[in-house]
């Protein structure tokens, strides 16, 4: 261009407000510039103004621009009126063209053709670019101070570490010190603030933090006159009954037969009717006094009644629960089956024989020969008593199997408990629940002791087509023992000399029901073995 448009320049390091440019300038340094080169307005394309808004400062300024420039064109136009950088320009709003770049697109393009007399906007951004050559504070800063009393001022001013590089003469108008700049090393708080969306540049501002004292606004006034002054209105009103009254005249006769006389009582004063009010307060406050101290004894008597109820059903229970551990501790001493009901006896007796030894050590009277005499015979007792325990035990570990065997049977023959999708559960019994049933039922046939030998027969049939299915060293050995049995039995041996063998074939039987081969539920029955 032949001239620029004298416009104020931007700082784009600051956020100062900037007036608006007058683009008049502008167009007619444009115009000259077109006349001065002679080109026939006719033949080139249609000039029309394009206003610029330059965010965030808001600057206007008006270009003179053709539909064939380019964006390219169109910043460097703008940079070189504005004096700012290419780099820093940017138009957020524009679109490229298919198959170009937004340098490459024309106006045309971007639909700013000049074809009405109106003028059109285009809001541009400018960056804000951090220079290397802002404003840090020097360590040290110089000080002119007029020559009045220096003196004072200088000690008052300066801090405790500053210092005077240049000496005080009294004769000069001012003077100059060097002051020792003391920076802040912590970091700036965060009073609050807000981030550019495109730039991403943090602005901060301590208002959005700030308690703000708030404005007291004006309701007008609180109380009026009207608001506490009751309105009146006087209206007349006809009555639907009328009624009225006839005296007595010389030409008028009045029937005075049903007339009746009334008599004024006796005065009830104030203060007769005070007295009454106190008469009947007090026999209220009487009444209700006497009820209070009735409801308040009733209420104690009841709370003792209840207490002692629940005292005596306390006792009760206490008594219940005191016979029943009675009673739990006779029977398990009795038929001990847990290993702390044999550590209990193990105890009391070792207890007996230290009685019982006390006993004879300190009886003075007896002899060394009933003494040794005594103690055999302690001996001999004890010695019963641990066999009589050692017998209870075996009976407690047979039983504790027993028990353990069927509670394993139970559980794996109990039907599955599915949930439903209404939250109810069904009991399922699936194949494999069915199959260990039928096992258990097989399994307290073989140990019922049936009287009829065709019972027995068929017991001992139906276990062997069962482990026939199966064909192993356990199988075949229990389909061995059951040809056995079935043998003695027809030869009609006697029950006793068939124990043995059934119960060997029992446990054999138990350990083909144990086996998840033969009988998946036994699968929950095992550990996993560790890795």
């Amino acid at each position: 261009m032949a001239e620029e448009s004298e416009v104020p320049r931007l700082d784009m390091a600051t956020q100062a407000d900037a007036d608006p440019v007058d683009g008049d300038a502008q167009r007619s340094s444009n115009q000259q510039a077109a006349t001065d080169d002679g080109a026939d307005p006719a033949d080139s394309p249609r000039e029309f103004s394009l206003l610029v808004v330059l965010q965030p400062d808001g600057v206007r300024h008006r270009i003179l621009v053709t539909p064939d420039h380019t964006v390219t064109a169109l910043t460097e136009q703008i940079c070189s009126d504005l004096r700012i950088s290419p780099e820093l320009l940017s138009f957020p709003d524009f679109v490229p063209a298919p198959g170009l770049t937004l340098n490459e697109t024309t106006l045309a393009t971007l639909g700013f053709d000049g074809a009405k007399d109106e003028e059109r906007i285009v809001h541009a951004y400018v960056a804000r670019k951090l220079s290397s050559g802002d404003y840090v504070m020097p360590d040290h800063i110089q000080v002119q101070v007029f020559d009045g009393s220096v003196r004072s001022l200088v000690s008052f001013m300066l801090p405790q570490h500053s210092h005077t590089d240049v000496p005080v003469d009294e004769q000069e108008s001012f003077r100059t010190f060097a002051v020792e700049v003391v920076k802040f090393t912590g970091r700036k708080p965060y009073l609050g603030g807000f981030r550019h969306r495109k730039t991403m540049q943090i602005f901060h501002h301590a208002s959005a933090q700030t308690v703000l004292t708030r404005a007291r606004r004006n309701y007008g006034p609180r109380a009026y006159r009207e608001t506490q002054t009751q309105e009146l209105t006087t209206r007349s009103v006809q009555t639907r009954r009328e009624s009225g009254t006839q005296m007595e005249r010389h030409d008028l006769r009045l029937d005075s037969s049903k007339d009746r006389v009334l008599a004024a009582k006796p005065y009830f004063d104030s203060y007769q009717l005070q007295c009454l009010r106190e008469d009947s307060v007090l026999l209220i406050q009487r009444l209700y006094r006497g009820y209070k101290a009735r409801a308040y004894v009733h209420s104690l008597r009841d709370q003792r009644r209840r207490v002692a109820a629940m005292n005596q059903l306390e006792a009760q229970e206490n008594a219940i629960q005191d016979a029943d551990h009675q009673k739990r501790e006779v029977q398990r001493r009795m038929h001990p089956k847990t290993v702390g009901d044999f550590e209990v006896l193990y105890n009391e007796l070792d207890k007996w024989r230290q009685v019982e030894t006390r006993k004879l050590e300190e009886d003075r009277t007896m002899s060394e020969d009933e003494r040794q005499r005594a103690m055999e015979g302690i001996l001999a007792k004890e010695t019963k008593l641990l066999q009589t325990i050692d017998r209870l035990k075996l009976t407690a570990s047979d039983s504790n199997r027993k028990q353990r065997i069927e509670s394993m049977l139970q559980f794996m023959s109990r039907p599955k408990q599915w949930q439903m999708s209404d939250g109810g559960v069904r009991e399922v019994h699936t194949p494999f629940t069915i199959r260990a049933k039928e096992l258990m039922d097989l399994y307290h046939g073989l140990k019922l002791s049936l009287a009829s030998v065709d019972e027995r027969l068929d017991v001992l049939l139906n276990v062997k087509w069962t482990v026939k299915e199966f064909d192993c060293a356990l199988t075949r050995e229990i389909i061995e023992l059951i040809d056995r049995e079935a043998d003695m039995l027809s030869r009609g041996r006697k029950k006793e000399s068939l124990e043995g063998l059934r119960k060997r074939l029992t446990n054999l039987f138990l350990q083909f029901i144990e086996n998840p081969e033969f009988n998946p539920e036994a699968s929950a029955l095992k550990h996993p073995k560790p890795t």
